[in-house]
């Protein structure tokens, strides 16, 4: 006797909505470019509605509101410097333009993060609303001196090849010396150090390629524990994340044609498929079991 919510053998059944997977199972020793797009496709197309919605919000508020503080402090201080400069409004820009970088990297770390907590949360098959692009908050300063700490060891990786091009082609310089006669002796040194030192710069930033998502999907990484396991994760496949790098980055350029309107599909692809490297990359990485109470455990 058949099962009563069944049909009988050989006819098929009412066709239903397809249930989304749960769990991200890909690891690094399995994952294909081919597993990686169609996990990245399933769940773009699952919830695209809900990634154009904070793609706008992103455009709105991430990128709308520096803009517009920076546009009325610039019409303040064009009047301000028509009236005649002084040291203390001097002081005061100086007050201001940081207040308004530190706004700027505030609202960066708000959506970046998010951004990278809603493609973890995706791509395990989890319910999606634009809920999740706010639910980083309490991580923006773990964003904020993650950031300083790149940028410092950028600083600490450039600033000696520097003095040495200045030493060796330019010469002591003083504050009189004409830029033309700095760019024309150290322009073309720089440009050969900078090539013979791509292979350098390309394993340092395939290394720290997942320092955000990290952030993002592990709650109990800090900054620096971030930029640790990226390293780890990173370790043995460099070309691959080097191929779906340029593919991500191909997908962002070619949306980015169509008058911008474009960048409202290939931007949430592109970071769904770089996502899916990484959730792919960590599984079976030298890294600690993350704690994901703030993406995957969150109901919403």
């Amino acid at each position: 006797m058949e099962p009563p919510n069944e049909p009988p053998a050989g006819e098929p059944g009412p066709i239903g909505p397809r249930k989304p997977v749960l769990g991200f199972s890909l690891t690094r020793n399995e994952a294909t470019l081919t597993d990686l797009l169609s996990r990245a496709s399933e769940a773009w197309s699952r919830d695209l509605a809900t990634w154009v919605l904070a793609m706008l919000l992103y455009w709105l508020l991430g990128f709308g509101i520096p803009f517009a503080l920076n546009v009325t402090w610039g019409f303040f201080s064009a009047f301000q410097g028509g009236q005649g400069d002084s040291s203390t409004f001097a002081a005061l820009n100086v007050i201001v333009r940081i207040v308004l970088s530190a706004i700027q990297l505030a609202l960066s770390a708000v959506f970046t993060l998010g951004l990278w907590a809603m493609a973890v949360r995706g791509l395990h098959g989890k319910r999606m609303t634009v809920g999740v692009v706010f639910s980083q908050l309490s991580k923006i300063w773990k964003y904020i001196l993650q950031s300083l700490a790149v940028g410092l060891g950028a600083i600490l990786i450039v600033l000696p090849i520097i003095v040495i091009v200045f030493l060796m082609f330019v010469g002591p310089v003083d504050f009189d010396t004409p830029m033309e006669e700095i760019t024309a002796n150290a322009g073309v040194p720089f440009a050969i150090a900078a090539l013979v030192l791509l292979p350098l710069y390309i394993y340092i930033a395939t290394g720290i390629a997942f320092i955000q998502a990290e952030l993002a999907f592990n709650d109990d990484a800090g900054p620096i524990d971030a930029i640790f396991y990226s390293w780890r994760i990173a370790a043995g496949k460099r070309w691959l994340i080097i191929g779906v790098g340029l593919l991500a980055g191909l997908i962002v350029a070619g949306s980015a044609m169509l008058c911008g309107i474009g960048l409202l599909f290939g931007a949430p692809f592109s970071t769904l498929l770089f996502g899916a490297l990484y959730l792919a990359l960590r599984n079976g990485a030298d890294v600690p079991i993350a704690n994901t109470a703030t993406t995957l455990g969150r109901t919403y």
